[in-house]
């Protein structure tokens, strides 16, 4: 049995690294590599030997697939990490993760990684056609492994939709609105009420989305349908918050918490 005392000190390790892991690479992808990495030159070296197997394979462990990584690592799963950038799987090595160098668009890597009876395949490399091309040859390739999509934006998104990949994901979808949420509180609107709208908008827009990828091939009409999904949000939201009262959004808001319970009503301070 863990100690209390033990258990705080894993759970602030935990989250130190997760704090500092996408600092340390940011800083080598910004500052290290420009002067001292191989990225301009880089030296012919051999995939690795993988020596795991694991139900998930990243593809990619820059920013934002060491994120996932992470997520996934402190929830107790554990991945097969490969990534094709020399200078960075040493950085991450040095870090402590297990991570393969080698080039995930080939079969024959995918297949040492454990494609054949992994059943999720997260491309998260950096460059959009990168991704599109290895999504394209692992959905031929491992029909069984559900592969899942970093894209950059709407355009790349709507590549992978005509490839018939379902599970997109566009980067910035969720930090703007997370940023917008935050706006909202600041503005003086309950934290209940501002998180529900950024996920209310989040599954419209992922809708008005997969709405839109019908008529991106015509101007005309995908400018229509744009205007027509905006005004279509903005009602739905609007419909939301007339519909759900927010008497009880104190709850999410700790000060307004303290503030409404009978010891503090009866004595203020």
């Amino acid at each position: 049995i863990i100690s209390a005392e033990s258990s705080d000190i894993m759970m602030g390790a935990t989250a130190i690294t997760m704090t500092m892991t996408p600092l340390l690479l940011l800083m080598n992808e910004r500052l290290i590599l420009p002067r001292f990495g191989t990225k301009e030159a880089p030296e012919k070296k051999e995939a690795d030997e993988i020596s795991f197997e694991h139900s998930v394979i990243i593809a990619g462990f820059g920013y934002f697939g060491s994120t996932i990584g992470r997520f996934l690592r402190a929830n107790g799963f554990e991945a097969t990490i490969l990534d094709n950038d020399s200078d960075r799987v040493d950085l991450l090595r040095k870090m402590g993760f297990t991570v393969f160098y080698g080039d995930a668009t080939r079969l024959d890597i995918l297949k040492s990684a454990g494609a054949d009876s992994a059943k999720i395949l997260i491309a998260a490399i950096d460059s959009p056609e990168t991704n599109l091309d290895l999504a394209e040859r692992t959905k031929k390739a491992f029909p069984n492994m559900k592969v899942m999509v970093r894209a950059r934006n709407n355009v790349d998104a709507y590549n992978l939709l005509d490839m018939g990949i379902e599970d997109v994901y566009r980067e910035s979808i969720d930090t703007s609105v997370r940023f917008g949420v935050d706006v909202l509180i600041k503005l003086g609107v309950r934290r209940y009420t501002a998180t529900r709208a950024g996920q209310l908008f989040i599954k419209y827009d992922e809708a008005s989305f997969r709405q839109l990828a019908q008529h991106r091939h015509d101007q005309e009409a995908y400018l229509v349908n744009i205007r027509e999904q905006i005004a279509l949000q903005e009602q739905l939201l609007e419909n939301d918050r007339k519909a759900s009262p927010n008497i009880h959004d104190f709850a999410w808001d700790m000060d307004a918490e303290m503030k409404n319970t009978p010891d503090m009503k009866n004595n203020p301070g």
